[in-house]
């Protein structure tokens, strides 16, 4: 009897999953969560992500008129006489079209999200929440961090950045998908070092991307401008491949944005660049400042404190420099845009949700030190990375509980939260 092809396979699946142990156990914790919805807020398809899911009904009854869809939401106005638009863009609803579409209720049910729809959409943002997981590995792979270093990235970036919550508590909106987008798109050019990238991935993702949400063509301009400045020098691309390759990306972009301009003029019957009525930036009341650091208002850094590390970090590791003042342009930009935005905290949210997209990208530059400095630095920054990461989680549990409230949290309570009686292992014990 011949036992060592099945002890192999054995060996093989072992190795696999004790390097990739991080993806398991968000595999797991994903699926757990998405199963028993340890929260009191529902149904999974609400508020904004109503407002997304809504593109479905409309592109199967082939009417960009919402007049029937329109809900209690602010997704919907009526523009002229009859006519009611969505400022939601359709990129979410046409990732998940391929399922939607055979979900839907018919007859008086027809705009009112079913059951299955529900179920539907919480199953899809778990598994873009997985495939943007293991995308973020990849990509620290790319860069040559080694497994261990790769494993506590990417618990980092999932668990420490709001991007969990986005792709379970508020599944229905657009951010997981936005983070799966723009990873898979920096993943692509990481792995392709030397040569051209493919077309059709540079013009349906960029495409794609400001269909998601229409800030994406800020990120893809700072990608963009990022890859044709350091692409040539540390990827190993030539000047005329890496211009080519921005190229088709401007294009892919111009494409989505067309899209876009397309149907805001429809809704409004008049040429408009915003989809949304109304002022919406507030030009002489700077909040920059109060987007990075505010307690109240779910600021980036008190509620996903690991950022801060992906800016310091890389610092010690002089080839991730290039990559590091991308990413730190990439937040300068977004701070810059929501401190002028008309509601520059975007409304409830846990954390500043307007980040969350885009951090993924930020565990290499949590990898690679953890795998190259020296042996106590790195200890202070892996003990580093679990506080932040524990004091996101332990916030997140109390907006599922409600002790954190959407708006105006203290002082006192964010400190509650992160440090005394309010925080996850101390209500957890209470609870055993």
């Amino acid at each position: 009897m011949n036992l060592s092809a099945p002890t192999a396979g054995n060996n093989r699946l072992s190795v696999k999953l004790r390097r990739h142990w991080s993806l398991v156990l968000i595999a797991v914790t994903t699926t757990v969560v998405a199963a028993l919805q340890p929260f009191d807020n529902g149904p999974a398809i609400r508020s904004d992500g109503y407002g997304y899911h809504a593109w479905t009904y409309a592109i199967i009854r082939g009417d960009l008129n919402f007049a029937g869809l329109a809900n209690a939401t602010y997704a919907f106005h009526e523009t002229r006489p009859g006519h009611w638009s969505n400022v939601y863009p359709p990129g979410v609803a046409l990732a998940r079209f391929p399922v939607m579409a055979f979900l839907v209720g018919h007859g008086d049910r027809f705009g009112r999200p079913t059951p299955a729809e529900h179920v539907a959409a919480v199953v899809l943002s778990a598994v873009a929440l997985m495939a943007t997981a293991t995308l973020a590995f990849s990509l620290c792979r790319a860069a040559g961090a080694g497994y261990g270093p790769t494993n506590v990235a990417v618990l980092a970036v999932v668990f420490g950045t709001g991007l969990f919550h986005y792709a379970t508590y508020d599944g229905s909106y657009s951010h997981v998908w936005s983070a799966l987008g723009l990873t898979a798109l920096v993943g692509l050019a990481a792995r392709r070092r030397g040569g051209p990238l493919p077309i059709v991935w540079l013009l349906l993702l960029p495409a794609w991307l400001v269909l998601v949400r229409n800030t994406n063509v800020f990120a893809l301009g700072v990608l963009g401008t990022g890859y044709g400045l350091f692409a040539p020098r540390y990827l190993g691309v030539s000047l005329q491949t890496a211009f080519r390759n921005v190229a088709w990306l401007a294009l892919g972009a111009g494409i989505g944005a067309c899209v876009q301009l397309a149907l805001n003029t429809h809704a409004h019957g008049r040429f408009t660049v915003s989809s949304y009525q109304g002022q919406l930036f507030v030009w002489d009341r700077p909040m920059q400042w109060s987007v990075l650091t505010s307690i109240s208002e779910h600021g980036l850094f008190p509620y996903y404190p690991v950022t801060a590390l992906m800016l310091l970090l890389p610092i010690a590791v002089r080839r991730l420099w290039p990559a590091a003042i991308v990413f730190a342009a990439l937040l300068g930009v977004y701070a810059t845009l929501y401190g002028f935005w008309n509601m520059w905290n975007l409304g409830a949210s846990f954390g500043h949700r307007g980040f969350v997209d885009m951090l993924p990208l930020g565990a290499p530059l949590l990898a690679v030190p953890l795998g190259e400095l020296p042996k106590w630095p790195r200890r202070v920054a892996v003990v580093a990375i679990f506080l932040c990461v524990y004091m996101t989680v332990s916030l997140m549990a109390g907006y599922w509980r409600r002790t954190v409230p959407y708006h105006e949290i203290t002082s006192w309570s964010y400190c509650e939260h992160v440090l005394g009686r309010e925080q996850l292992v101390v209500v957890a014990a209470r609870q055993l």
